[in-house]
């Protein structure tokens, strides 16, 4: 833009800039990233554009643009904070809400496509992730959620393909290994809705948890062209999948699955789009760092086999993965763990990948 006036002119054009969000971050997550990227970017204009050229414009989204759309009054905010009452946190910039600079005749726009496509069933002051937590059985055990969703499998249905239910993309890096001493992760603290706009790991969860449930649910979502929803919650399904087979508190009744139980059920949900690759190995192996001794060496076999890989390989690449600045993967338990596991005749060869590796990443 700062050296080619043609260029100039190209960016602006609303075509243009709806055209490129969608290509960015998809048609299912753009009109949340334009709307993150500010009045700077998003006007009535690009926002047509973005709905012509084909972003969904999910209800869920509305409902969480209003929640959070409008400016605070900083005055009265300074006032209540003078006088002890409130908290000045809201001031600091980032508390404040992802819609909150959000162009009022931009909002205005929102609205009226929005009830243009759902009429009087839009329900502003709805929470279709609450619902989808309802109807998915996200209230009950696992032992008994498969039958609720069963039960209102008609209702989710509607919910992804009529109101084109799509949870907001989550943080990069918000994704973490999940509890050990519990089923959902320790973000049933976070704020909710929280204000950056992102989607919180508690409700990430509830998608995954579904999912794990009924893996069809995937194929209603790549009909509406949510694509991302594999890569939205990848590593929660996959230690979901094993969390749910090797139990934090097993019952008297459970029995340690084998490796071909395992490779199944990987194997199953690599087919329809989820990826295990080192990275997410790793975070496995940190979900259960306490097992190790008692799991340890079914989980390694199991993952070596499913990506068709020798046990050696697998060990050097995933160990090379915690030198990856990228991963920021700083436990050394589990690297000590990963490296005991080496067969002795293939530590030196190790060693000398690994001291190059490490060059590689500091350069």
């Amino acid at each position: 833009m700062r050296c080619c006036r043609r260029l100039a002119i190209i960016s602006k054009d609303p075509q243009v800039k709806a055209a490129w969000i969608i290509y960015q971050f998809g048609a299912a997550h753009c009109l949340f990233y334009a709307v993150k990227l500010g009045p700077s970017y998003l006007d009535v204009a690009v926002a047509q554009a973005i709905i012509a050229q084909g972003g969904i414009l999910s209800r869920y989204f509305v409902q969480r643009l209003h929640m959070n759309f409008g400016a605070s009054d900083e005055k009265l905010i300074e006032l209540k904070a003078a006088h002890g009452i409130g908290s000045s946190q809201s001031q600091d910039p980032q508390n404040i809400p992802w819609a909150s600079n959000l162009p009022i005749n931009v909002y205005i726009f929102l609205l009226k496509e929005a009830t243009r496509i759902y009429g009087p069933d839009l329900c502003l002051k709805g929470n279709d992730m609450e619902l989808f937590h309802f109807y998915s059985g996200g209230p009950h055990t696992i032992h008994y959620a498969p039958l609720v969703l069963t039960k209102n499998m008609d209702q989710i249905k509607d919910l992804i393909l009529r109101f084109k239910f799509i949870p907001l993309p989550p943080r990069k890096l918000d994704i973490q290994p999940a509890n050990n001493n519990q089923e959902n992760n320790s973000s049933t603290s976070e704020e909710y809705p929280p204000k950056d706009g992102h989607e919180n790991n508690r409700q990430l969860n509830v998608i995954a948890r579904s999912i794990l449930i009924c893996k069809d649910i995937v194929n209603l979502w790549k009909e509406i062209g949510y694509y991302e929803i594999c890569h939205d919650v990848n590593d929660l399904v996959m230690q979901g999948s094993l969390l749910i087979m090797f139990p934090p508190t097993p019952s008297s009744r459970w029995s340690k699955p084998d490796i071909k139980t395992i490779n199944a059920r990987l194997t199953e949900l690599i087919e329809i789009g989820f990826q295990l690759n080192h990275r997410v190995i790793l975070d496995i192996l940190l979900v259960f760092e306490k097992r190790l001794e008692e799991i340890g060496k079914i989980l390694i076999e199991s993952f070596a086999e499913t990506r068709h890989e020798s046990l050696v390989n697998l060990l050097r690449n995933c160990l090379i993965e915690t030198i990856n600045p990228k991963s920021k993967f700083k436990s050394e338990n589990i690297m000590n763990f990963v490296y005991d596991f080496l067969p002795d005749s293939s530590e030196i060869e190790f060693n000398r990948a690994f001291e190059f590796s490490s060059k590689f990443f500091t350069i």
